[in-house]
């Protein structure tokens, strides 16, 4: 679990530092009503009044079979309750996880872009030690909980929850965190984790008066962008580097920023190296959506960003240990990949003429290849 908004990611030159922050369905239904019997043959009123037997009047009064009973949807509603055991049981998972920096057991608790994150930051931790695997290990709790809970009849089921994060020797955030079970009895995965941008808000999310989240606030003919465009178009955003264009339909927001950062800083480190990026989007979870009170939603997507480093002829050494210990070798000839997987949340107003705005992020490097 990552308690920092984000992972900072260092310079790749031939003294790498990695400033990795700690390890840290849509669901609906209704029940039928049962049907009544009818058609059923009826006695004569003289054997009713005198006592005997009812009987059938003729063939042409046969028996007709009532209509089958419709068979209530089942209801696989998260309750709060539920949710709430799960974060707590969670927050002690995940604690115990990060003790001892076990990647097997965060994989009991998580996966897609929060696992891979979280496993690269223990990796990092491991290799490099000293104060970097002592923070890892500082305890933290998940405080003031809110949670939304869309209405479900099947599985997988799940819910959203944000929290604020409270660990010694870092600086309180706020998260919004997704969790899914698969099956019945099957374990509780947190598989999306993003942190509020200092100084933002999360927006006011739709809910009904029975306490569910209510998809129907949606005011989807008037959507900025579908959420499956919006995510492709922060893919091309983020090739092209043109968010705040007026061609982009992106806000070139704290998020988007740093993303661009990371980027060009890592171009600037190796040079005279050539550095290639390519963006592709991360499908676990595919993108998830959240219905806000305005109309528009907040849409929670992960993206790949691979940076391949060449220069033929030359070596690139790794003098930290963490770095290191994540390629799991001392050094590259020619050239090598760096892997990082971002998650972000922005809003997809309800408006076609307005921007999108990125407010949460998470993530860092998860590979050297």
């Amino acid at each position: 679990m990552r308690h920092g908004a984000k992972n900072v990611i260092g310079r790749l030159g031939t003294a790498m530092v990695l400033s990795v922050g700690l390890a840290g369905c849509s669901t609906s239904g209704t029940v039928g009503a049962a049907g009544k019997p009818s058609g059923a043959a009826k006695a004569s009123s003289a054997s009713i009044a005198g006592g005997q037997p009812g009987k059938t009047q003729s063939s042409a009064a046969a028996t007709v079979p009532p209509p089958p009973t419709p068979t209530p949807e089942p209801d696989t509603t998260v309750t709060k309750d539920e949710a709430a055991k799960v974060l707590k049981d969670y927050e002690a998972a995940n604690n115990a996880a990060n003790a001892s920096a076990d990647t097997a057991a965060i994989a009991k608790l998580e996966s897609g872009a929060l696992l891979a994150n979280d496993q690269a930051s223990y990796l990092y931790a491991l290799g490099a030690g000293g104060d970097r695997l002592k923070q890892i290990k500082q305890p933290f709790s998940l405080t003031n909980p809110t949670f939304y809970i869309s209405r479900s009849t099947a599985y997988p089921r799940g819910f959203f929850a944000t929290v604020q994060s409270v660990q010694s020797g870092t600086a309180n955030t706020s998260w919004l965190l997704h969790f899914v079970q698969g099956a019945t009895g099957a374990p509780w995965l947190a598989d999306s984790q993003v942190v509020l941008t200092s100084g933002k808000q999360w927006p006011e999310f739709a809910v009904g008066a029975d306490g569910l989240l209510d998809d129907n606030a949606v005011q989807r003919d008037k959507l900025a962008m579908n959420p499956l465009d919006l995510v492709s178009a922060d893919r091309t955003m983020l090739a092209d580097d043109n968010a705040g264009q007026p061609a982009s339909p992106f806000l070139n927001d704290e998020v988007t920023a740093s993303e661009q950062r990371w980027i060009h800083s890592e171009g600037d480190s190796v040079a005279p190296a050539t550095v290639a990026l390519t963006v592709t989007t991360d499908l676990e979870p595919t993108p998830l959506t959240l219905p806000l009170k305005s109309g528009g939603e907040l849409v929670v997507w992960g993206s790949r960003l691979s940076l391949r480093i060449s220069q033929p002829g030359h070596t690139f050494p790794f003098t930290d240990q963490g770095w290191a210990k994540l390629a799991g070798r001392d050094s590259f000839s020619d050239g090598f990949t760096v892997d990082a997987v971002f998650s972000a949340a922005a809003v997809d107003p309800a408006d076609k003429a307005a921007k999108i705005e990125k407010l949460a992020q998470s993530g860092g490097v998860v590979a050297l290849r």
